[in-house]
């Protein structure tokens, strides 16, 4: 799939908010937290590729910075670049820490064994949320932005949520 040429098209088929057609073509996105500082952080995340509805996951060390930023504050905002084409997709959203054993078994992306050489199984592997309210897109070629979804931010619960490890 091109996805810059898809750009030109206004997708009559697909909801704006259908992510997983949007993103296919990226395997990383720069995830940016707020740390306790004010300051934003970011860094490079690998993406789960297959995207449950309007949900995109990422995985990480329950003690990595970026879950005790998203703790304080569950603002942050994800970043796609497209090097061939120079096409930009940014998202803004609200981002959760799931400890939950079952959803990361389920949702379990061979290539996260990189960093988790321990597998499903290594004991402090978290998963990221990011549920959308604000995706827009810039095409490579003509620099014109687009919003594709926007919607009225909520407020995010500021606890970790867990669940059993059933």
């Amino acid at each position: 799939m091109d996805l810059i040429n898809s750009w030109r098209d206004p997708m009559p088929e697909t909801d704006a908010r259908d992510y997983a057609t949007l993103l296919s073509a990226y395997r990383t996105a720069l995830l940016t937290t707020v740390g306790p500082d004010g300051h934003f952080h970011s860094r490079p995340m690998a993406m789960h590729q297959t995207v449950r509805g309007e949900e995109l996951w990422f995985a990480t060390s329950a003690s990595a910075k970026k879950c005790k930023d998203l703790a304080t504050e569950p603002r942050c905002a994800l970043t796609f670049f497209d090097a061939a084409g120079g096409g930009t997709v940014s998202l803004s959203g609200v981002g959760e820490i799931i400890r939950d054993k079952k959803l990361l078994l389920e949702l379990w992306n061979p290539s996260w064994a990189r960093w988790f050489p321990g597998g499903q199984q290594q004991r402090d592997i978290a998963l990221i949320r990011v549920i959308p309210q604000h995706v827009e897109r810039i095409d490579g070629k003509t620099g014109k932005s687009e919003v594709l979804f926007t919607s009225k931010p909520r407020r995010a619960r500021r606890t970790e949520r867990r669940r059993a490890a059933n």
